[in-house]
């Protein structure tokens, strides 16, 4: 792949992840005679449907919290349903259970393809511990997914047998996947991402921890571009995340990341893609639609060409319409770079209803 040849944002849909959760007394969660569920549109009809919560959820320690798993849930519904699991791990699965679950996924992808992703990324690591489990829900997912979709997978696992899975199982109908993540803690990703022709995101976490200054980005982000080169793998296809931080508990940390940015792109040019974790950003403010709008603006700018995000509520167009001078542009960007430290006048405006809703 060339410059020319690609999108100019990048967008990596993150929702298909075991991890995701709704609240159960938010709008998402719904009591069909008197079994709770969660609601969704068809992909094909558009009809509203609903997944019924099955008992490994309802009865799980994060459901007691009134969260649900809702990407686990289908999953399980859906494996079970398959037989691709055992009933110990399932609960008992009716067939049309098993089909809302497939269906809520698929409905899940397609939402986020429609709304312009360009790889889903895949993540069932929270599915169990036990990594066999892990191994079968990824091959599970990959097949399922590949045969509704239109755009490429990106495979995200902290486990490298779990990734190995999903290449497996993988027929790449839409051409080449992408591997989430190479990092200094396992340059042993490289070899799987090039041995497969992937695409790879790479990390600029270091090993024990993450880095907070522009240097400390730098140096690692440096470290494992370079091993990707030796592999063979183009800049076209390295994804060099740098790290997005909340700025709610680092006030550096927006200036950091921007910063390490522009570096990286003045020091290796076009061709390498530079990405990150972009709503990371906005943990703990009000308001975070603004302030991931804003971020975006801001690190389009600085050389940011790919985004792991939501697709559903981050738009590249819709940003590069905002009003630059505008009062709640301006604030966001303030707390963003470190001119409002600990958001002191963000917060004094967004209760006074200056900045708008979230």
């Amino acid at each position: 792949m060339t410059p020319a040849d690609r999108v100019p944002f990048t967008i990596i849909g993150e929702n298909i992840h075991a991890t995701r959760s709704f609240a159960r007394q938010g709008k998402n969660v719904v009591t069909v005679d008197g079994v709770e569920a969660v609601a969704f549109k068809d992909a094909v009809t558009g009809a509203d449907r609903t997944c019924p919560i099955c008992s490994p959820v309802a009865t799980s320690a994060e459901f007691a919290k009134n969260k649900v798993k809702h990407i686990r849930n289908a999953l399980l519904l859906g494996m079970g349903g398959d037989g691709a699991l055992d009933a110990k791990l399932t609960g008992e699965v009716s067939e049309e259970a098993a089909r809302a679950g497939r269906d809520y996924l698929i409905a899940a992808a397609i939402r986020q393809q429609r709304n312009g992703a360009h790889f889903l990324d895949v993540n069932v690591d929270e599915m169990s511990p036990d990594e066999g489990v892990r191994v079968r829900a990824m091959e599970w997912l990959v097949g399922l997914l590949e045969g509704a979709v239109g755009v490429p997978l990106s495979l995200d696992s902290s486990s490298l047998t779990v990734l190995e899975a999903g290449f497996r199982a993988s027929t790449r109908p839409k051409g080449p996947l992408m591997l989430n993540s190479a990092s200094a803690e396992r340059p042993e990703a490289l070899d799987l991402a090039a041995a497969n022709g992937a695409s790879v995101v790479l990390s600029a976490a270091g090993i024990g921890g993450l880095p907070s200054t522009v240097q400390g980005r730098m140096d690692n982000a440096n470290a494992i571009y370079a091993q990707a080169l030796e592999r063979g793998i183009v800049p076209a296809d390295c994804h060099v995340d740098m790290l997005v931080l909340p700025v709610g508990v680092d006030a550096e940390s927006g200036n950091n990341f921007l910063g390490a940015v522009r570096q990286f792109r003045a020091e290796h040019g076009p061709e390498v893609r530079l990405t990150g974790g972009l709503s990371n950003v906005s943990f703990g403010l009000p308001n975070r639609k603004l302030v991931n709008d804003v971020f975006l603006a801001l690190a389009i700018d600085a050389g940011v060409d790919s985004g792991i995000v939501d697709p559903n509520v981050v738009s590249p167009g819709r940003v590069s319409a905002m009003d630059r001078d505008a009062k709640p542009f301006r604030m966001a960007a303030d707390v963003l770079t470190g001119v409002d430290m600990f958001a002191m006048e963000y917060l004094t405006a967004y209760r006074a209803g200056e900045l708008g809703g979230d």
